[in-house]
């Protein structure tokens, strides 16, 4: 009977973060394992999960100690017992812990911490998990800021990329309307991938683009994402007189597609655990313009895969750029280099392996997944 693996997932949208434990989840049912998702009931998690063919465990995580569900993911784990059980968010993981504890032999527990919004509790990661796995050394790094978390507790394994599936995505049909915007000019093109927030420098973008507007006044923008900052950043375009210049796009599926389309993918976030969409780039041979920040640096080496720009600085965003679109030839090389580096790094039979390792679990042979 093949052993089962089971992931919770509180949060009720669908990030990077969820959509990389359902692919994790297709991969090691390939490899013979059982997986199971418990999730919030009635949540986009459960509605996308369940359109991919996933299997679920429906359940109301309504706080980080809901009895019902730590009862019923108890009931769940003593019928099946799961070898590994793979959390994420700070409701389903203290829950899990808690009906993994009521177990006389419970599976091993593994978090998934994809970003640090405040300090880090020494006790969530020493004593309620068994290791905590981060996607990049700069969350590492910063998460043992806190002397009294144990450094053999925290492992960076960076996620898998499906390259084959953004490789089928990159020539399906964009949306019509911005098929129609790309269509109507002949300049180069900026993608932008990103939810519409403050640190993802949306403004540095669009203030160095001004600044380049005599020197490249054909260059276009595209902001593909929605978010909270959209009426700042449509204020910011107006005022800046960039309304021809740049197109909110809004959500755009599949991103491959617009990535593909771009002579620059750019991500001037002010602040990155990782960042995937200069990764999924690279992964398709298009150039990268991105900050100097968080993670990134260990995604894209400045002046061979792509550039680098300190985050925040107008003026080095402007000068970055038109060094990039001055050499176009010089970046598709650099391009091409990202390609392979990231293909081989990020491939995601290297994150399953990364985890199984961590559990003691049997692990794919080399290149199967």
């Amino acid at each position: 009977m093949p052993e089962y693996i089971l992931f919770t997932e509180s949060s009720p949208n669908v990030g990077g973060q969820e959509l990389q434990l359902m692919q994790q989840m297709a991969c090691l049912e390939k490899i013979g394992y059982r997986t199971i998702l418990a999730c919030r009931q009635g949540s986009n998690v459960e509605s996308v999960a369940r359109r991919k063919g996933l299997s679920l465990l429906p359940l109301k995580f309504r706080n980080s100690a809901h009895l019902p569900t730590i009862a019923a993911l108890w009931r769940w784990m003593r019928v099946n017992r799961p070898v590994l059980a793979i959390c994420h968010s700070g409701h389903d993981s203290n829950n899990l812990a808690v009906a993994a504890r009521m177990l006389c032999k419970r599976p091993f527990l593994l978090r998934s911490k994809t970003y640090l919004s405040g300090p880090p509790s020494a006790w969530t990661y020493n004593r309620m998990v068994d290791a905590t796995m981060l996607p990049s050394d700069c969350l590492r790094q910063s998460m043992l800021q806190n002397p009294a978390i144990h450094p053999g507790k925290l492992h960076v394994v960076y996620p898998g990329i499906d390259f084959a599936e953004l490789d089928d995505s990159m020539g399906k049909p964009l949306p019509k309307a911005v098929e129609a915007w790309l269509a109507a000019g002949d300049g180069p093109v900026l993608a932008h991938a990103a939810m519409l927030r403050g640190e993802k420098g949306h403004m540095t973008l669009l203030a160095a683009l001004h600044a380049l507007r005599e020197r490249w006044p054909n260059v276009r923008y595209v902001i593909a994402g929605e978010g909270g900052e959209r009426e700042r950043i449509v204020a910011e375009i107006e005022r800046l007189g960039l309304q021809s210049r740049v197109l909110l796009a809004g959500m755009v599926s599949p991103v491959a597609a617009l990535l593909a389309r771009a002579d620059l993918v750019v991500m001037p976030s002010s602040y990155e655990p990782l960042g995937m969409s200069q990764i999924e780039a690279l992964g398709l041979g298009v150039p990268v313009v991105v900050s100097r920040t968080g993670g990134i640096p260990e995604t894209v080496r400045d002046g061979e895969t792509g550039l680098l720009a300190a985050p925040g600085d107008i003026d080095a965003w402007a000068r970055a750029l038109e060094q990039a679109l001055s050499d176009p030839e010089r970046m598709r090389r650099m391009a091409q280099a990202g390609r392979a580096d990231v293909r081989a790094r990020f491939a995601p039979e290297h994150n399953l392996r990364s985890i199984l390792e961590l559990a003691g679990l049997a692990s794919p042979p080399q290149g199967q997944t």
